[in-house]
C-alpha cells in the first residue's frame, strides 16, 4: 500500500505520519527515511527536534538523493517505510543532480509502485503541498515550485490513499473512507 500525505510547513504531517504507521497492524520493521541534511545549525536543531518526536519503532536511514536505492533495499513483506519528505528531496537533487531530475524521478516511480496494492508492505510519504503560496521571486524558486506540484501529482496518482494535513487533522482526498487512527 502507498499512502501520500499533503501538507502545509508545520501543519502536523510528520506527527500524523508516524501515529498513522505505528497503528498500522502486522508490521514488524518500521523505517523513518529522513531526506533533510543539517547543513547549518538550525537544520541540526529542527534534525534534532524531529528525532525525539520519533518513538523507539522507528529505525532512521537517511538518504538526501538516492531514495529508489533505498526503497530498493526496504521492500520487504511485514515492512513499512515511511518517507519525510519528498520535497526535501526534490530540492537536494535540484541543487546537486538537476540534469538527473527525470531519470531519479522514473526510478523513484518504479521503486514506490512495487509497494502498491499490497498490504504486506506499506509505504508512507510526506510532500509540502507550496502552490498555495505566492509567486517565488527567484527563478530556482519557481522552478522548485512547478516541480514540486509536478511531483506530488505524480505521486497521488500512484498512491492508494492520500491525505491533506492542516493544522494536524487530516482530510482523505483518495482511497479508504475510514481512516485507522
Amino acid at each position: 500500500m502507498i499512502t501520500f500525505v499533503l501538507g502545509g510547513a508545520r501543519s502536523g504531517k510528520s506527527s500524523w505520519a508516524l501515529r498513522y504507521g505505528e497503528n498500522l497492524r502486522g508490521f514488524n520493521k518500521h523505517y523513518y527515511v529522513a531526506t533533510a541534511e543539517a547543513l547549518d545549525e538550525e537544520m541540526k536543531e529542527r534534525i534534532y527536534r524531529h528525532r525525539k518526536e520519533r518513538s523507539d519503532v522507528w529505525q532512521t536511514i537517511e538518504e538526501p538523493v538516492n531514495l529508489s536505492l533505498v526503497l530498493s533495499k526496504l521492500n520487504q513483506k511485514g515492512t513499512i517505510v515511511l518517507i519525510d519528505c519528498l520535497t526535501l528531496w526534490l530540492s537536494n537533487v535540484l541543487l546537486k543532480d538537476k540534469d538527473n531530475l527525470k531519470r531519479l524521478v522514473e526510478d523513484l516511480e518504479r521503486e514506490i509502485s512495487s509497494f502498491k496494492e499490497t498490504e504486506e508492505k506499506w509505504l508512507i510519504i510526506l510532500s509540502n503541498e507550496v502552490g498555495l503560496g505566492i509567486v517565488p521571486e527567484s527563478p530556482l524558486g519557481r522552478l522548485f515550485r512547478d516541480k514540486a506540484g509536478w511531483l506530488n501529482q505524480r505521486m497521488a496518482g500512484i498512491a492508494d490513499e492520500v491525505y491533506f494535513i492542516i493544522a494536524g487533522q487530516s482530510l482523505l482526498l483518495k482511497g479508504r473512507t475510514i481512516e485507522p487512527l
